[in-house]
């Protein structure tokens, strides 16, 4: 396809990101034919955009270790992790087991640095991504226990300069909605790497008038950075302490994670911590160190660095009733299912947290991916399980985590769910639906199930014709398409057709983390560019 859709430019940006083709290089700024990024300005917008991906969690590589001889523990978690490394390319990783409050695997593979000898050691730091939304959670549930936040109050009762363009105004968005992804707000930071300091949160809010809600909140889940940086806000905000403060001294110091922090220079001061790795069109990783970039903007969202023992820590807090951080009710409340994803059944979300039945097992766990690193926090409080494993590059290592679940507690592999659909119904998703993206732009798309194919037309007022591509099925009303043009469907690029809104009506929603449509009648009048004020 000679010609892009315009539409679809935030979506593109951000898969870039994901995958890591990101051709950018300091200047002069080479180490073993390896870029080193060392400069903030340099970090593309759309990099702090990401976190766990649109599919549920991959399922453990079990079927690839030798199960044909007796393995100790040791050796199938080994085995675990080095096959889920090679599989994603992982230079390095790190990896905490806890099984009734107890350590029982605690160590490094790989190396800190791709083409250098340092190794990774069980207490290498690493960022940790969206795994940071948790501790964020946790913060604002402080507050709710000692009566300064109300979970189901307007968020602008704390952020009362927060305004918004559109139909929905700031104050139908509730605290709860921002901690269940609930709250439509598009996930796209327009400057992510400013302002900078204690007031950077307030000042970015302030920034946001011309942000319009894909949604009323509340409709459904739809996973936004932005709107953790806005709880990260309501807590600084409830409590009278800075974010970063806040959570380093009644999260990080009153859980014992004392490797946890938000600041790069005591990293790099350390000396013990990973490099950032993403694969890019050289051949060779573009490698992102601790100091490339901050942001306290997106700190909520996922910006803190942690130790694989660390976050274990933070899993068995959480299994345990909160500790010294919270209440046995506010950790209750956190990992309750809150709201549906409307992927796959049973696959819910509480306040930073997924929630999960895996293999029998009622799971929680949540991910974490940023430029360069990924993290990943797995617990079964029925099995007062716990496995932590952080890897340098930007996809995290679910599979191994799924795969050690299932060594450690000695479970039978499973068949995979079949959650396939008879293509004779996908005929009720016929019709047009009206979009908005993460920028505010409007398209149309036509959805159509005929004979011969399931398919959606994209419709630009802004370019010459159509796109269409074929919807392939994936699981229940979630379908991917050829984002591209290449004739290959992209695995990373979801629709979801969802059938209800919080009020109950039939309404149809298609969903996508980029972009968000409404099923409705034929166009009535012409529309521009911009969605309306």
């Amino acid at each position: 396809m000679d010609r892009g859709l315009r539409f679809l430019t935030v979506v593109v940006s951000g898969i870039l990101c994901v995958l890591g083709f990101v051709a950018v290089m300091a200047d002069g700024a080479e180490n073993d034919e390896i870029s080193l990024l060392p400069r903030p300005a340099q970090l593309p917008p759309d990099c702090l955009n990401v976190g766990p991906g649109p599919l549920p969690p991959r399922r453990g590589p079990t079927s690839k270790i030798d199960q044909t001889s007796a393995l100790t523990t040791e050796q199938a978690i080994v085995q675990c992790v080095e096959t889920d490394m090679e599989a994603i390319g992982a230079p390095g990783a790190a990896v905490t087991v806890m099984v009734d409050g107890q350590v029982i695997f605690n160590r490094g593979f790989g190396y800190k640095h791709q083409g250098r000898p340092e190794l990774v050691d069980a207490d290498t730091r690493f960022r940790i991504g969206s795994a940071t939304k948790m501790m964020t959670a946790a913060a604002v549930m402080q507050q709710v226990e000692v009566g300064l936040v109300n979970l189901d109050a307007p968020v602008t009762d704390w952020i009362p300069e927060l305004s918004l363009s559109g139909r929905w105004p700031a104050d139908s968005i509730t605290v709860r909605n921002l901690l269940t992804h609930s709250a439509a707000i598009p996930d796209y930071y327009e400057d992510p790497l400013g302002p900078t300091g204690d007031q950077a949160l307030g000042e970015w809010a302030g920034t946001l008038s011309d942000v319009r809600l894909h949604a009323p909140p509340g409709t459904f889940w739809n996973y936004t950075n932005p709107g953790f940086a806005l709880a990260g806000l309501v807590a600084e905000r409830a409590s009278g302490l800075p974010y970063r403060e806040l959570l380093d001294t009644r999260i990080f110091d009153a859980a014992g994670m004392s490797k946890t922090t938000f600041d790069p220079a005591e990293v790099v001061a350390s000396g013990n911590f990973a490099y950032g790795h993403e694969p890019n069109s050289t051949g060779q990783p573009t490698v992102w160190a601790p100091d490339s970039f901050d942001s306290w903007v997106a700190s909520p969202s996922g910006l803190a660095f942690s130790t694989a023992s660390d976050l274990a820590l933070w899993g068995q807090l959480l299994m345990d009733g909160g500790g010294a951080v919270l209440s046995d009710s506010s950790t209750e409340t956190m990992q309750r299912r809150q709201i549906f994803v409307d992927y796959v059944p049973d696959f819910h979300y509480g306040f930073g947290i997924f929630a999960e039945i895996y293999n029998g097992l009622d799971v929680r766990q949540h991910g974490g991916n940023l430029v360069g690193w990924g993290a990943f926090l797995l617990w079964v409080p029925e099995e007062r399980f716990v496995v932590s494993i952080l890897d340098n590059t930007l996809i995290h290592l679910t599979a191994a985590g799924y795969c050690i679940v299932d060594a450690v507690l000695e479970l039978e592999v499973s068949p995979p769910p079949d959650y396939s659909t008879d293509p004779e119904t996908w005929g009720r998703f016929n019709g047009r639906y009206r979009f908005m993206d993460n920028h505010g732009d409007l398209f149309d798309a036509e959805v159509t199930k005929d004979e011969e194919r399931f398919s959606i037309t994209f419709i630009d007022p802004d370019e010459p014709g159509p796109y269409q591509t074929d919807l392939v099925h994936q699981y229940l009303d979630t379908f991917i398409i050829d984002l591209d043009g290449d004739q290959v469907p992209d695995p990373l690029f979801d629709l979801t057709f969802i059938h209800r809104t919080a009020s109950g009506s039939k309404t149809m929603w298609l969903r996508n983390r980029s972009f968000v449509g409404r099923r409705v009648l034929p166009p009535r009048r012409p529309y521009g560019r911009r969605a309306p004020e």
